[in-house]
C-alpha cells in the first residue's frame, strides 16, 4: 500500500483514515480502561469505529494507480512511471 509514496488523492484519504482508526483506537481504550464515555460516544461506538476504519483502509490496497498490480509502482530504472522520487525520468 502506498508504494513510491504516490501523491494521488486516494492516498491523502488513506492517511487521513490512518489517523481516524488511531484516534478511534486510543477512545477505545480510554472509553474501556475508565468506564465512561468520551465524546458522548462508549467503548463499544469506538469499536464499530475501528473495525470499519480499518478495513477501509485494507481495501484501499486495491488501488488502480499505485496498488496491488498497478502500473505507477516505483521501480527506480528507466521505465519508472511514478516521477515523485526523483530518481526516475
Amino acid at each position: 500500500m502506498m508504494e513510491g509514496n504516490c501523491k494521488c488523492f486516494h492516498h491523502g484519504m488513506v492517511k487521513g483514515l490512518v489517523v481516524l482508526v488511531s484516534l478511534s483506537a486510543i477512545g477505545f481504550w480510554w472509553a474501556s480502561a475508565f468506564n465512561q464515555s468520551l465524546l458522548w460516544m462508549d467503548a463499544d461506538h469506538f469499536f464499530k469505529d475501528v473495525v470499519i476504519l480499518s478495513l477501509l483502509v485494507f481495501v484501499s490496497k486495491y488501488c488502480g494507480c499505485c496498488g496491488m498490480g498497478g502500473s505507477n509502482i516505483c521501480s527506480h530504472d528507466n521505465s519508472c512511471k511514478c516521477g515523485d522520487c526523483g530518481m526516475c525520468k
